[in-house]
């Protein structure tokens, strides 16, 4: 894994659209042979050969992923959240790559490190650990020590990945055309892609990260059970990120000292009540929702970590999305009123009927919660499942306007965090403070 790893990553669209064929080829090719050796075979043997087939095909999308990086290793980690849709060895493999993502080799870091600060890593720090602990999708993170003795993280961009986003980005609006999306679909998906798109490329920007850390720092000061690294600015650049190191244990760690259920369930309360104040206090949110991303700290606090992701709304849509979670569950003439504000549709479009029952649909899975005064058991995977069915329902539809992509990324992956914690929330007693 190491070595496909390290492979030079290609960055422009030409090479990229190569990589991503063959890799294609390869699962139909595979898919196709699957085909052949299943005719006349019993049914125990061609469950055996699916099986092998997931597995094979689940292997070769992770390692294409991880050798390209960027933009498609980003759609691989939010796929690995679609738990309860993919078969199980593609949510296994893709699962991986928010904790397992192979690094660049080391003598391309310190040239990156060195093209951003003019010095080599241990001109800058007392220590400075060369091989990674945290390698993800835009860059990876080393430990390292500063003069003082403090301990901090490093995150260094792999290079040349920020040119590699409109390269991948012109790939998917090619494959997009192929699909058989009337104008007006093809435009409200096109509009979501192209918000992506923007927030991937202020993610390779490490000064506007440092930024919105310093930002949430302050926004959540009076938190003291939550954690946000402090940025040293004097030891990053645009491409070189130096924080605070946080000690804790991810959730996959975290799980194996197998909590209590009471444990459980106030970090999940916690996590759910940090969701809200940010959308609905700050206006701010921290949009990168997949487990690496968050610490379970000793005396049942939680560390925030990488920011590159984040969206900032408006007050306007802020109100109205607060009124939209006020609306009785069974009120749908209300409810459609509100559908109509926020131009999901409007009279003249010929869907109109279809994207109002899949709205109402996902309104009354998702928000009933957020209206019973009861504890909300997180780990019923069914109740998951139907969410997900009517998210993809509402994306082949249209209904994937800009406004609301980072924002239902981030509660959708928020709940996926608490069905893998275990946790049972009583919702309404969390959003009533904010809604």
């Amino acid at each position: 894994m190491m070595g496909a790893g390290r492979e030079r990553m290609p960055t422009g669209a030409a090479g990229r659209l190569l990589r991503l064929g063959l890799m294609g080829a390869g699962v139909l090719g595979r898919n196709a042979v699957a085909r052949v050796r299943k005719v006349g075979a019993p049914e125990g043997a061609r469950a055996a050969i699916d099986r092998e087939t997931h597995e094979a095909n689940a292997a070769r999308i992770f390692d294409a992923m991880t050798q390209m990086k960027g933009a498609f290793m980003k759609l691989g980690q939010m796929l690995s959240q679609q738990a309860h849709t993919l078969p199980e060895p593609y949510i296994r493999r893709l699962s991986d790559l928010q904790w397992e993502a192979p690094p660049m080799h080391g003598t391309l870091m310190r040239m990156q490190f060195r093209n951003e600060t003019g010095k080599n890593p241990e001109d800058v720090f007392d220590e400075f650990e060369r091989e990674p602990f945290a390698a993800a999708s835009l860059g990876q993170v080393h430990r390292a020590r500063l003069r003082s003795g403090e301990r901090v993280a490093v995150k260094v961009q792999y290079p040349g990945i920020d040119r590699s986003i409109d390269s991948d980005f012109a790939n998917l609006k090619a494959m997009l055309s192929t699909i058989r999306l009337s104008r007006e679909q093809y435009g409200e998906v096109w509009e979501a892609v192209e918000e992506i798109r923007r927030h991937f490329h202020r993610e390779v920007d490490y000064v506007q990260e440092a930024d919105t850390i310093d930002e949430f720092r302050r926004l959540l000061r009076d938190r003291g059970d939550v954690e946000i690294p402090r940025v040293h600015r004097e030891f990053s650049s645009r491409r070189v990120l130096t924080m605070e190191f946080l000690e804790g244990l991810h959730l996959r760690d975290y799980l194996r000292t197998k909590p209590t259920q009471e444990e459980r369930d106030a970090a999940g309360t916690k996590l759910l009540d940090l969701f809200f104040r940010q959308a609905f206090d700050f206006a701010l949110l921290h949009a990168e929702p997949h487990p690496g991303n968050y610490l379970f700290l000793e005396g049942g606090r939680i560390g925030l970590l990488d920011f590159g992701c984040s969206k900032r709304f408006e007050r306007r849509w802020v109100d109205e999305h607060r009124d939209l979670f006020r609306i009785p569950i069974g009120d749908a003439t209300e409810l459609e009123r509100h559908y109509l504000k926020f131009r999901f549709y409007d009279d003249r479009d010929p869907l109109s009927g279809r994207k109002r029952d899949a709205l109402l649909r996902m309104h009354r899975l998702d928000i009933s919660k957020y209206h019973e005064d009861r504890v909300f058991d997180f780990r019923d995977g069914a109740h998951l499942r139907e969410v997900m069915e009517s998210l993809q329902d509402l994306a082949r539809l249209g209904l994937t306007q800009s406004g609301f992509v980072l924002y239902v990324r981030a509660k959708i992956g928020l709940y996926n965090l608490l069905h893998e914690l275990g946790a049972r929330v009583n919702c309404r007693r969390v959003s009533r403070r904010y809604v």
